[in-house]
């Protein structure tokens, strides 16, 4: 069947462009995508080449999150019905343009194994954005808190903020350290407290806004850098760090000052069907908030204009979502 996917062609060339998409074999479904969001972070690396776990195989279809309707079942696929709404993550077809993960695509073939049911009266656009809050939910979830614990997170993209707003919803308070203004007065809108990391040193900033110690660090920048500005915060023997997100390159952390300060450290990646079905659950209740981070929305022809805001750094591009609905 031809349909339309976004389409890396090269290191800086994308474009929505047609694709011959297989009926879904045994234990896969096709889906019929209404809306995916960009992963801004990972996708970045990818379509630079840049993604060091894997190279990129232009031309390739990106994304892992999206919304849609089931439209055909293959052999032994049972629990789900033609026309159920749907989120799915990674597609699975073979052709001359293969997925990179495969979301962003009209109808895109699914493992049924990758489909998750959608919680009663969440938002569709919402539900796009699972896997990647899901990357914020895994974070949190990692840390040993107490009601009012702080936590600082380390970076204003969306895996941060997911990853404080997950905080929140376990009852911590947040603060979050970053250096683009319009995403701290997201975080700001959400409930967190803010930190320009490039108006005053770190650890003092959040000692004046917060006046105690902190409990733990979400950490998404994950560079010596900013490791040095955040680690005399944590007490010695008791503070926490999870290091969430894609690192290019050689391991960074200094772990010798980890040891040093007998400080429990997580490092999280993937998904998996527990995670997000309580992320999808949070997500439903509002615990999560992508509304509050959605910046900017556009139809599938101009899928290639959000990505140009991922390449240059647009100070005010977040949560970037992709709206299928007028492709066939």
């Amino acid at each position: 069947m031809k349909t339309l996917g976004v389409t890396f062609l090269g290191p800086d060339a994308v474009a929505c462009a047609p694709l011959t998409m297989p009926a879904p074999g045994p234990g896969q479904v096709s889906v019929r995508t209404h809306y995916s969001t960009i992963s801004p972070g990972t996708e970045g690396w990818v379509w630079r080449n840049a993604f060091t776990w894997s190279p990129t195989p232009y031309p390739c279809v990106p994304g892992y999150q999206r919304v849609g309707v089931v439209e055909a079942l293959g052999d032994g696929v049972e629990g789900w019905a033609i026309g159920q709404r749907v989120m799915a993550t990674v597609g699975a077809w073979v052709g001359e343009v293969p997925p990179f993960w495969g979301s962003h695509a009209a109808l895109a073939v699914t493992a049924a194994s990758e489909l998750y049911a959608l919680p009663a009266g969440i938002d569709p656009v919402a539900a796009s954005a699972a896997v990647v809050a899901q990357v914020g939910y895994n974070a949190a979830s990692r840390l040993t808190l107490d009601a009012g614990d702080l936590v600082v997170v380390y970076g204003d993209g969306l895996i941060g903020q997911f990853g404080g707003q997950a905080a929140q919803a376990r009852g911590a308070r947040v603060l979050v350290v970053g250096h683009r203004t319009e995403r701290l007065a997201r975080a700001a809108a959400w409930g967190a407290m803010t930190v320009d990391s490039q108006r005053q040193p770190v650890a003092d900033a959040v000692r004046a806004v917060v006046g105690g110690p902190v409990t733990a660090v979400i950490d998404t920048v994950q560079t010596e850098a900013s490791q040095g500005e955040y680690m005399d915060l944590l007490p010695h023997g008791r503070g926490q760090v999870v290091y969430s997100g894609f690192t290019p390159g050689n391991t960074w952390a200094n772990m010798a000052v980890l040891q040093q300060r007998e400080l429990t450290c997580y490092f999280v990646s993937g998904w998996n069907r527990e995670r997000m079905t309580a992320t999808l659950d949070l997500l439903a209740s509002g615990g999560l908030n992508y509304g509050a981070l959605m910046t900017h929305q556009q139809p599938a022809c101009k899928a290639a204009d959000l990505y140009h805001l991922v390449r240059d750094k647009d100070p005010s591009a977040l949560g970037l979502t992709i709206d299928w609905s007028d492709v066939a």
